[in-house]
C-alpha cells in the first residue's frame, strides 16, 4: 500500500474529473469544488462511466470530455496489473471522450508500455512536480480538442449530407423554383463538399503519419516523404525536423525538405530564445509559435517560420519547422491549419518520444548482453525443460575445448541451444552441448537427477563443487551457483546457472602451498648456513694449526690440505645458498652490453679452452648498433647471469662444441606485469645463450629454475636460481627453450628507466 500523501496532486483538478482509488480527504474535497467524482472501486467508476449521461448515472451531465485519474492502489494485489489492463480496454470500448492517468509509484518500464498499448493516456510517477502536472494538463487538453475538432468535422459531415438531402428534396418541391435560387444551392453544395473534402484529407493525412511512424523500420525515408506531404499540403515553403541527439544534448537536424541552412546552429538559437520567452509569458500557450528568422541568405528576409515544439513530459524532444515565402502566407496558413498542426505535433511527439524509448531499451539489452559475453564466468540459462535457452561464449567454449563461433554478443540472446525460441539458427548455434541434458554436469553434493533437485530448493538456490565434462572427455573443476529468473511467458521460471572454472584457482593454491614449503625451505637453509659456518670456522683455524706444526715434507698435510679445501668447498655452497635468499635491490645505472658482453667471455675463456669449446659473441643485426645495446640495469649483477649461463653452458657443450652469446634490442618484449597478469608494451634487450649439448628432458624447462635442481653429477643447483632472481628483480625474465639441436637460454631485460622495479621480498633470518 503506497503512502497517500505521496499522491497528493500539484494543482487544481480540471472540472468534472474523475478519481478512481484510495484518495485522501483534500483530493476528495478539491475534485468536489470542481464537480468531479471520487470512485473507491474500479467497478463502480466503470458503471457509471458506462452511463455518463443518461438518467441512471451518477454523474451530473455529459462533458466534452473528462480527465479519470487512476490510484495504483486501486488495483493492487498480484493480479492488479491484469485487472488494470482489462479496466482499460473497456474504458476504451465505449468511445467516449476520456483520457486516462495513471499515478504509480515508480513502476517498471516494460508494465507501463502494456498499460499504453491498450489506451492508458499518460502515467506519471509520485511524487509530482508542479511542472510536470501543467503539462500534463496542456497535453491533456490537446488530445482532448483534438477528438473535438474530430467530432465537430464528423458532425459537419452529417449536417452536410442533411443538408443535401434537404436541398434534394426542397428542389424536387420547387422543381419550378427561380434558376438563381438553385445556382445558390449548387454553390452552396460546392463549398461544403470541399469543406468536406478538406477535412477527410486532414484525417487522412493524419492516419498515414501515424500508421507509416509506427510501422517503419527506417525512419529517414518515412521522415522526409512527411516533411515533403506537409509542406505541400499547407503550401509551405520548405520544413525541418529538428531533435535531440540525447536527453540534454543539443539539437540538430534529424531530416529537412527543400530547406537548405548553411547556419542551422545560429537558426536554433534564436528558435529557443524566441520558444521559450513564449512559454514564459503564458504557460497555457497553444504550443505553435511564429518565429521570426534574421538569418536566412541576404535578398530572402521575407521568409518566416511557424515552430511546433515536440514535448513529451517535461521533456522538449525538437522542433517542426514549416518555412513560408512571406509573414502574410504564415499568417494565413496558422489562421486555416492551427487545429491540423497541432495534431501533427501530438503525432510526432508521441512517435518521436516511443521511437526513443524503444533504442533505449535496445541499447541496454545490447550492453547487457556484451556484458555477459565478456565475463569469465559460465553463465546458462535453462527452460523448465532443461533446454539451453541462452549460452555465453565461456560457457561454450568450456564445453566445447575450442573457441565460440563469431557472433554479435547480442545475437547470442535466446539463440543458442534446443530451448531457443528463434525459429531459424545457425548450425552452429543448436550443434551446442546441452549442460544437463546431455550429462555434462556432475555435482558432488546431488547423485540423482540434476535438474529436478536443482528446481526444488528453495528459489532453486544452490552453490556446491562439481564437474564439467568437455566434448574431449576432460573433467573440469567448478563451482556451481544456480538461482530461478522469469522465462518468456506468464508462470514460467527458467533455471540460471552460473559456472566458475576452478583450475586456474587450484592451480594457485599448489603454487601457493609450493610457495609456503620453498619459504619453510629457505628459512631452513639460512639457519642451517649461520648453524654450519660456526664449525667450519672452527675445522678451518684447527687446520690451520696443525699445517703450522707440520713440516713441508710431512705426508700428514696432504689431509690437512684435503680437510681446508672440503671447507672451502662447504662454505662456498653455503655463500650460494645464502646469495639465494638474500633480496636483491638492483643499483641501476647505463650499461653497455657490448663491453660487458666481451668481459664475461673473456672470463670464461680459460675454461673453455681447457675443454675445448669454442666461443661465439654473434654480430650484431643488420639495423641495429652498439648505441642501442645500452640499458639502465646493474651491471655486475647483470654480468653475473651471464658468467652463470656461459659456464653452464660450457660443462653442458660436448668437446669441440660451441657456446654463442647474442645480444639484441627489440622494442615489445611482450612482459606481463606481476601484480596485474596484463602484457605491457615494454622496450629492453634480449641476451641468449645457446650450446649445442645433450640439452633437457621435456618438460623440465621450468624445474631448472627451482633451488637445488640440477642435471649435473656435481653442483648445487642454485646458479640458474641466482639468475632467474636477478632478473625477475630487474622486472624481467628467463626462460630455457630448445630450438633443433640447440639449447637456448633467453632473458628478457626492460629498460630500468622505464619499468618500476621493486626489491624481492624474502625473509633473511642470517
Amino acid at each position: 500500500m503506497m503512502d497517500k500523501k505521496l499522491f497528493r496532486l500539484s494543482g487544481p483538478l480540471p472540472q468534472g474529473s474523475v478519481l478512481v482509488g484510495p484518495w485522501d480527504e483534500a483530493t476528495r474535497h478539491s475534485a468536489e469544488e470542481r464537480q468531479g467524482y471520487v470512485f473507491d472501486d474500479p467497478g463502480l467508476a466503470m458503471s457509471a462511466l458506462k452511463t455518463d449521461g443518461s438518467s441512471a448515472s451518477p454523474l451530473s451531465e455529459v462533458s466534452q470530455g473528462r480527465l479519470i485519474f487512476i490510484h495504483q492502489d486501486a488495483f493492487a494485489g498480484p493480479e492488479g496489473s491484469d485487472a488494470l489492463l482489462q479496466w482499460l480496454e473497456d474504458l476504451a470500448e465505449l468511445r467516449r471522450p476520456y483520457l486516462s492517468i495513471l499515478l504509480h509509484g515508480n513502476l517498471e518500464g516494460g508494465l507501463l508500455v502494456r498499460f499504453f498499448r491498450v489506451g492508458l493516456f499518460d502515467a506519471l510517477a509520485m511524487p509530482l512536480t508542479q511542472p510536470t502536472w501543467v503539462n500534463m494538463l496542456i497535453r491533456a487538453e490537446k488530445r482532448l480538442d483534438f477528438r473535438h475538432q474530430s467530432h465537430l468535422i464528423l458532425e459537419s459531415t452529417g449536417q452536410t449530407r442533411q443538408m443535401l438531402r434537404d436541398r434534394r428534396s426542397q428542389l424536387g418541391d420547387d422543381y419550378r423554383g427561380s434558376t438563381g435560387d438553385l445556382t445558390g444551392a449548387q454553390e452552396r453544395l460546392a463549398a461544403a463538399n470541399l469543406h468536406l473534402t478538406a477535412a477527410m484529407a486532414e484525417l487522412s493525412l493524419l492516419y498515414r503519419f501515424g500508421r507509416e511512424l509506427s510501422t517503419a523500420g527506417n525512419w529517414d525515408e518515412v521522415l522526409r516523404d512527411i516533411l515533403q506531404n506537409l509542406t505541400d499540403f499547407v503550401g509551405a515553403g520548405g520544413a525541418a525536423l529538428i531533435l535531440r541527439s540525447a536527453p540534454g544534448g543539443g539539437y540538430s537536424p534529424r531530416q529537412t525538405w527543400q530547406w537548405e541552412e548553411s547556419a542551422w546552429d545560429k537558426v536554433l538559437v534564436n528558435l529557443n530564445d524566441q520558444v521559450d520567452a513564449a512559454v514564459a509569458e503564458s504557460i497555457m500557450a497553444p504550443g505553435v509559435f511564429r518565429v521570426n528568422s534574421n538569418l536566412v541568405p541576404h535578398g530572402e528576409q521575407g521568409r518566416r517560420i511557424i515552430a511546433l515544439p515536440l514535448e513529451h513530459q517535461d521533456m522538449r524532444l525538437g522542433y517542426l519547422l514549416l518555412l513560408f515565402v512571406s509573414p502574410e502566407e504564415r499568417e494565413l496558413v496558422s489562421a486555416r491549419y492551427l487545429p491540423f498542426l497541432q495534431t501533427v505535433q501530438v503525432v510526432l511527439s508521441e512517435e518521436v518520444a516511443s521511437a526513443q524509448m524503444l533504442d533505449r531499451i535496445r541499447d541496454i539489452g545490447a550492453f547487457n548482453a556484451r556484458v555477459l559475453e565478456t565475463v569469465r564466468s559460465s553463465i546458462w540459462v535453462l527452460d523448465e525443460d532443461g533446454r539451453t535457452v541462452y549460452c555465453n561464449r565461456s560457457g561454450q567454449e568450456l564445453l566445447t575445448g575450442h573457441p565460440a563461433p563469431l557472433m554479435a554478443p547480442e545475437d547470442f540472446l535466446f539463440k543458442i541451444g534446443r530451448g531457443s525460441v528463434e525459429e531459424s539458427l545457425p548450425e552452429s548455434a543448436t550443434d551446442t552441448p546441452e549442460l544437463i541434458l546431455d550429462a555434462r554436469l556432475k555435482l558432488d553434493a546431488i547423485q540423482g537427477l540434476l535438474l529436478p533437485t536443482l528446481r526444488a530448493k528453495p528459489d532453486a538456490t544452490f552453490r556446491g563443487e562439481g564437474q564439467v565434462l568437455r566434448a574431449d572427455g576432460v573433467g573440469i573443476p567448478v563451482l556451481v551457483q544456480t538461482s530461478l529468473m522469469p522465462g518468456h511467458v506468464r508462470d514460467e521460471t527458467w533455471l540460471v546457472v552460473v559456472v566458475e572454472d576452478l583450475r586456474d584457482s587450484r592451480q594457485l593454491e599448489a603454487e601457493r602451498l609450493k610457495s609456503d614449503r620453498l619459504e619453510g625451505l629457505v628459512e631452513m637453509s639460512a639457519t642451517l648456513a649461520h648453524e654450519i659456518r660456526n664449525p667450519l670456522m672452527g675445522l678451518s683455524a684447527q687446520a690451520e694449526l696443525l699445517a703450522d706444526q707440520l713440516g713441508p715434507d710431512d705426508p700428514k698435510s696432504r689431509y690437512i690440505e684435503v680437510i681446508t679445501g672440503e671447507v672451502e668447498r662447504i662454505n662456498e655452497t653455503i655463500t650460494r645458498m645464502l646469495n639465494y635468499v638474500r633480496p636483491y635491490q638492483p643499483r641501476l645505472n647505463e650499461t653497455a652490453f657490448f663491453p660487458l658482453g666481451r668481459d664475461a667471455l673473456d672470463l670464461v675463456a680459460p675454461r673453455a679452452a681447457d675443454k675445448g669449446v669454442a666461443l661465439e659473441f654473434a654480430e650484431l643485426m643488420a639495423d641495429q648498433t652498439v648505441a642501442d645495446l645500452i640499458l639502465t640495469v646493474d651491471g655486475n649483477q647483470i654480468k653475473q647471469v651471464l658468467l652463470n649461463l656461459l659456464l653452464n653452458a660450457i660443462d653442458a657443450a660436448p668437446e669441440a662444441g660451441r657456446v654463442t652469446l647474442s645480444v639484441f634490442a627489440r622494442e615489445n618484449l611482450g612482459l606481463q606485469d606481476s601484480r596485474t597478469g596484463l602484457s605491457q608494451a615494454t622496450s629492453g634487450l634480449v641476451i641468449e645463450v645457446s650450446d649445442n649439448g645433450p640439452g633437457f628432458k621435456a618438460g623440465e624447462d621450468h624445474k631448472l629454475f627451482r633451488p637445488f635442481y640440477t642435471t649435473k653429477s656435481s653442483g648445487t643447483g642454485l646458479g640458474l636460481s641466482i639468475c632467474h632472481k636477478i632478473v625477475a628483480a630487474h622486472g624481467g625474465d628467463i626462460m630455457a627453450d630448445r630450438v633443433a639441436d640447440q639449447t637456448v637460454f633467453r632473458v628478457l631485460l626492460p629498460n630500468g628507466s622505464e619499468t618500476e622495479l621493486e626489491p624481492m621480498k624474502l625473509k633473511e633470518n642470517f
